[in-house]
């Protein structure tokens, strides 16, 4: 076991240009977030519930009715606090998932570098910050962003756990999944990932007499303190009758192995429209990492000649994968690209290889152990998520999470070419620097990889999913108190009620606006004052909800209906609805005044 420490522990040097190279990539990643937050505003059915803890006193519960089922208490609890000292504007209510969406380029370097070397540490930010999946709901007030930074987190400190001696490495990590736990609901899947990834790995390397009951101790030591931690939400629960009540709720979007292909499909069609320029230079420039460090392994293990057709064909697969990016989407040449690099890892490196030339009696060393272990807990992370992720219904947001693990698995393979070669791609430019490697050979390759981005970033719509505006529900609120201050005295004087449209909801709090409340039924008809008037708001959510029909129908007749506001929902609230609306469609909010 100590010398599995070893393997953790040793202490690595960063050269000045990785350094560099990942100051670079991060705050391209955090303005690429950050640009254009004006024409963002909660939009989200979510989004208003959870950032509207502001906006109940403890006496109303100080959440929104229902957030319960939602998810757990502290994202909303974050965006209380953000907005307590940045208000209610945009960088209020979504610097949490700011914060925590850059923060995840930053431990996604950390962690791919950790695992398969410094070039995968690259590889693996380069995608991060790029994704136009994760630009977009680092946007937003939603949990998905932070589930996935505390579950990367969660599965690095797990296997940091599973191989040092150190008794913080299980405690931070429950530390870790307790808080993802508290984040959304199905935060315990760090757990999942450590329990599946460690049980192969034992097995392959059972010759090497692992000290078993020490991973045993481990594991019940990070379950529990994430449970203890993770247990006020199960007691806050317990009110509202205890997590079965949320389980049940949630049952109602399993959609079962008999859903599972029409669910992949709509995914894969959702995550194709939210493809754009970030996501294409990402890939771009990670398959220019991998050609150069396959180029450079080739010559290193004799494989490749002189020949400038050896050199271009290198580069034309190289820039294969782009093409395919470019014909089928992004989102499936990640997931044939990871696999690659996982299996790659796994069965063809040189320490399972000569382990297994040389028969039982050999043992691996720490290095190649703790490598080992990590593509076993990517393995299972995304094995275990491509197979779950569409028993659900196809919200984008639920496949951060298998995202996150196809980006370390490209990051495995630029690892795997990285360790077969000898040398990271920062040492390659020392080398070129220091007149010991010749680039020049090398810029057939690199340039077929930058014609082939080149012609996809041209042919390809400039639109950016994560930069479109979202403030529709805003601008409502706006012209609604607009319309209500010129047809009263005062807008204040009015008493507005809102079913079934939280974003809505929010919008007008921040706009100012005190006498507003959200109702799930029309009881308030019968304690009516003649001296305030009193209006009922309903969107979208409701003119779908059959419920909102079966109970408005009865007193429609006490209804004067106002105004007809209509809005274009943004790409990311269309990408939820069953039936994808068209681009052109409308919504409508209705507000009716109360007779």
């Amino acid at each position: 076991m100590s010398s599995l420490k070893q393997a953790t522990d040793t202490t690595t040097k960063y050269s000045r240009a990785e350094l560099i190279t990942l100051v670079v990539v991060l705050l391209a990643g955090c303005l690429a977030r950050g640009l254009f937050l004006s024409d963002v505003a909660v939009e989200h059915f979510d989004e208003g519930v959870y950032a509207s803890n502001l906006w109940f006193s403890a006496e109303q519960g100080a959440e929104y009715p229902g957030r319960y089922y939602y998810a757990p208490p502290l994202l909303p609890f974050l965006i209380e606090w953000s907005m307590i000292f940045f208000g209610s504007g945009a960088w209020g209510v979504f610097l949490p998932s700011l914060l925590l969406g850059s923060l995840t380029v930053l431990l996604m370097w950390w962690v791919g570098r950790n695992w398969f070397g410094p070039s995968a540490g690259l590889v693996s930010a380069l995608l991060a910050g790029g994704s136009d999946l994760h630009l977009l709901y680092s946007r937003t007030a939603l949990t998905d962003v932070a589930l996935g930074f505390f579950l990367l987190l969660s599965v690095y400190l797990i296997w940091r756990s599973w191989l040092s001696l150190d008794w913080k490495w299980p405690l931070l990590a429950g530390f870790a999944i307790g808080l993802g736990w508290s984040v959304k609901y199905n935060g315990w899947l760090p757990l999942a990932i450590g329990f599946s990834g460690i049980v192969p790995w034992l097995w392959i390397h059972r010759r090497d007499r692992l000290p078993v009951t020490s991973f045993l101790a481990r594991a019940v030591a990070f379950t529990v303190v994430a449970v203890l931690v993770w247990s006020p939400v199960l007691i806050g629960l317990q009110k509202w009758g205890g997590y079965a009540v949320v389980a049940a709720n949630h049952s109602r979007y399993v959609v079962g192995f008999s859903g599972w292909f029409a669910s992949c499909t709509r995914q894969l069609l959702n995550l194709r429209l939210l493809e754009g320029p970030p996501g294409f230079l990402s890939l771009g420039l990670v398959c220019l990492v991998c050609c150069l460090l396959g180029l450079h392994g080739r010559r290193v293990t004799g494989e490749a000649g002189r020949s400038t057709w050896n050199t271009l064909l290198s580069g034309a697969l190289a820039a294969l994968p782009l093409l395919v990016a470019w014909l089928v989407g992004i989102t499936p040449t990640l997931a044939i690209l990871a696999a690659a690099g996982i299996l790659l890892q796994l069965f063809f490196t040189r320490g399972f290889q000569t382990q297994q030339d040389q028969g039982a009696d050999s043992k691996a060393d720490p290095e190649t152990l703790a490598r080992s272990l990590a593509a076993w807990l990517l393995a299972a992370w995304f094995c275990g998520l491509l197979l779950a992720t569409p028993l659900y219904y196809p919200y984008p947001r639920l496949t951060i999470p298998w995202t996150m693990s196809a980006w370390l698995g490209i990051a495995a393979l630029a690892g795997w070419f990285e360790h077969r070669g000898g040398s990271s791609l920062y040492e390659l430019c020392s080398k070129s620097s220091e007149g010991h490697f010749k680039p020049a050979r090398l810029i057939p390759a690199c340039s077929l990889v930058g014609v082939a981005l080149l012609v996809i970033l041209v042919s390809r719509s400039w639109s950016v999913a994560a930069w479109q505006p979202r403030n529709g529900l805003a601008s409502i609120s706006r012209q609604m108190l607009s319309d209500l201050q010129r047809d009263l005295s005062s807008a204040d004087e009015a008493v507005l009620y809102i079913y079934a449209e939280p974003g809505l909801f929010f919008n007008l709090k921040a706009q100012g606006h005190q006498l507003t409340g959200p109702v799930a039924d029309f009881q308030f008809l019968n304690s009516l004052s003649s001296q305030m008037p009193v209006y009922l708001i309903a969107g979208p959510h409701a003119a779908r909800d059959p419920e909102f029909a079966k109970q408005f129908d009865p007193v429609r007749n006490r209804f004067d209906l106002m105004q007809t506001y209509g809005y274009k929902p943004s790409l990311l609230v269309r990408l939820n609805q069953a039936q994808l609306p068209a681009e052109s469609e409308t919504e409508s909010v209705q507000l009716y005044r109360a007779r």
